[in-house]
């Protein structure tokens, strides 16, 4: 290092907040805190530190004329001057780089200069793991987002993506297992006490949360947690360490099991406890493997089910192996450490439509990396649908014009609606709340409508004070503005409570946001009203329908980036009155785009 890298001098810095510090001292007025310190008449040579230094501060005196030379000494032996230091001033301190790794100074004094004390902020050799990945409901066939917590002292985090498990239980070498031979030896439902609980274990050492630990009568397996315990058990210390550890276990879930199925384990080195993995059960016995990026003598395994509601965990033979060049697979990285700085989500796509695993790490300023976060699966061949707020694209309609039958609804078994993915870009809402779900019988909401289980339409029933609404966006995505040239359908009576007409609206609204319905209480456009028929035939097994076609007086234009929305409204309009009624077989046309243009007049004056 040629040019010097302090950020002050003459002067004492605050200190700047990168995580946790050691702080290393040295008083040379009273020897407190000088040992490992070489000190002769003219040189003060510091100790080695076992991490890197983030920042010193001094205090000195000298005569006139005194001054001293401060070099910084690196992990690998390399030294470089970092200043030189008068006696016209009595302190000094420095904050080095995150690129540098110095671990010892040397301060050379002459003519009369002395040092009086030191200090020294070590960077901290580890950092904490994030909080477990959460993955959103924003989840396609190749794409997802991920959420963790923030940790301290971290500038940034790495995300990584595999699509294999990355150790197998058959391979590497055995070096710590338990059988658990004694389970079966009380009543499967009753609390094991402290000395049927130890008996279920060859080793001595295990530990477990209050009340977790019932056999199960079937040989070599412990049941942990019932509803309201903690639900885990904690290895002994197993003094063994190498590279490539893994923890293997069987484990399944029982049938009473309610809730999530997922149970996790966890590496405890002393005080600290750092997430391994996840694994999800199911009913059925099977083996896990949990990989551990990071083993120490003395560490244990903690196996717990933190479900909510039922935790009701079958435990079986425990082991810890190593050694992953015996047929271990290694992780076969879609983004392998990828760094995306200090924030605490990330929206990550253009995978493959397969399961894939995610988990986070955090570094530090010297770019100690945690250990990652438990492993989260995310399976891409078959996402689960969820809610979205979407738009069709008017580039991809084709001859400019959006068609609907809404016969796919007759496949669509159950009675859960999703907005803008039970039927792509359409969104109902039932006073001003998202539908969820397909209604039956009387009660107001969404309706599937068919009478052969073949041919569908979409509606919904409303009562006085219930107002249904349901639509869809079409988003601008071209250059050219475009208008809305005609939308066409088929407005169907399904049901009539009473001889009272029941309007069914169309309404349009331009607008440069897609907040949806429930964001705009005003500036909608009523284009037509249909009304319900006011008497239906005795068994009437199809619905009266009545043919609308509106075709704006007054253009409708949608300039590029604008959302055009459509929505239907049934308002009934008087007590004790409700109306089913649906659209079907709809068009919607645009009159092909072009492009717009302002004409200034100017009076040129005469």
């Amino acid at each position: 290092m040629k040019a010097k890298v302090g950020l002050c001098w003459g002067i004492v810095c605050a200190a700047m907040a990168w995580g946790a510090m050691a702080a290393e001292r040295a008083d040379f007025t009273t020897g407190e805190g000088t040992n490992g310190w070489t000190i002769s008449a003219t040189e003060f040579l510091s100790p080695t530190y076992a991490s890197a230094v983030d920042r010193i501060s001094l205090s000195y005196s000298g005569a006139a004329g005194g001054s001293a030379t401060v070099s910084a000494i690196t992990n690998g032996g390399g030294e470089s001057p970092v200043a030189t230091l008068s006696a016209a001033a009595t302190a000094a301190a420095f904050d080095f780089p995150e690129t540098t790794d110095f671990r010892a100074f040397r301060i050379v004094a002459q003519n009369g200069w002395t040092l009086t004390s030191f200090s020294a902020e070590v960077s901290s050799a580890t950092i904490d793991a994030p909080g477990d990945v959460t993955i959103s409901n924003n989840i396609t066939g190749t794409s997802f987002d991920a959420y963790w917590n923030p940790v301290a002292g971290a500038i940034g985090y790495k995300v990584y993506v595999w699509t294999n498990v990355t150790v197998g239980a058959s391979a590497g070498t055995q070096v710590w297992v338990e059988t658990m031979p004694g389970a079966t030896n009380a009543s499967s439902t009753t609390r094991m006490s402290d000395q049927k609980f130890n008996a279920c274990f060859e080793h001595a050492g295990w530990t477990r949360a209050d009340k977790a630990g019932y056999p199960t009568g079937e040989d070599g397996t412990i049941r942990i947690g019932t509803t309201g315990d903690n639900g885990w058990i904690q290895t002994p210390s197993i003094n063994d360490a190498a590279d490539g550890m893994a923890v293997c276990f069987m484990a399944k879930a029982t049938a009473t099991n309610t809730k999530s199925m997922d149970i996790v384990v966890e590496r405890v080195s002393g005080e600290s406890v750092y997430p391994a993995g996840t694994a999800t059960l199911s009913t059925d016995m099977q083996e896990f493997v949990v990989p551990l990026s990071e083993w120490g003598s003395g560490d244990c395994i903690r196996i717990n089910s933190l479900t909510n509601g039922d935790r009701r965990t079958i435990i079986g033979t425990v082991s810890v192996v190593s050694g992953r060049t015996a047929g271990r697979e290694e992780a076969d990285y879609i983004i392998n450490g990828r760094d995306v700085g200090e924030v605490t989500s990330y929206s990550i796509s253009e995978l493959p439509s397969v399961p894939v695993r995610v988990a986070v790490a955090a570094y530090g300023r010297r770019g100690a990396e945690s250990v990652k976060t438990a492993t989260q699966v995310v399976d891409l061949s078959n996402p689960d649908k969820v809610s979205m707020l979407n738009a069709c694209p008017i580039s991809s309609l084709t001859d400019w014009s959006y068609i609907q039958n809404f016969d796919s609804l007759a496949s669509f078994d159950g009675k859960e609606w999703l907005n803008g993915t039970t039927l792509q870009y359409w969104q109902a809402w039932l006073d001003g709340d998202a539908v969820t779900e397909f209604k039956s019988g009387a009660t107001a909401g969404m309706r599937k409508c068919s009478s052969n289980d073949v041919t569908c339409a979409l509606g919904g029933l409303g009562k006085k004070g219930s107002y249904v609404y349901w639509g869809l966006a079409f988003t601008n995505d071209t250059e050219y503005a475009v208008k809305l040239s005609e939308v066409v359908y088929a407005a169907q009576q399904w049901s009539l409570q009473n001889s009272v007409e029941q309007p069914l609206s169309l309404s349009v609204l331009v607008t440069n946001r897609l907040d949806w319905i429930s964001s705009f209480g005003e500036n909608w456009k009523v284009c037509c009203s249909t009304a319900a028929q006011c008497s239906l035939p005795e068994g009437h097994p199809t619905p009266v329908a009545t043919s609308v076609s509106f075709s704006p007086s007054k253009s409708i234009v949608v300039g590029s980036g604008e959302v055009l929305l459509l929505k239907w409204t049934l308002e009934p309009q008087s007590s004790g009155s409700s109306a089913m009624m649906a659209i079907d077989d709809l068009t919607v046309t645009f009159t092909s785009g072009f492009r717009s243009f302002v004409i200034h007049l100017v009076d040129g004056g005469k």
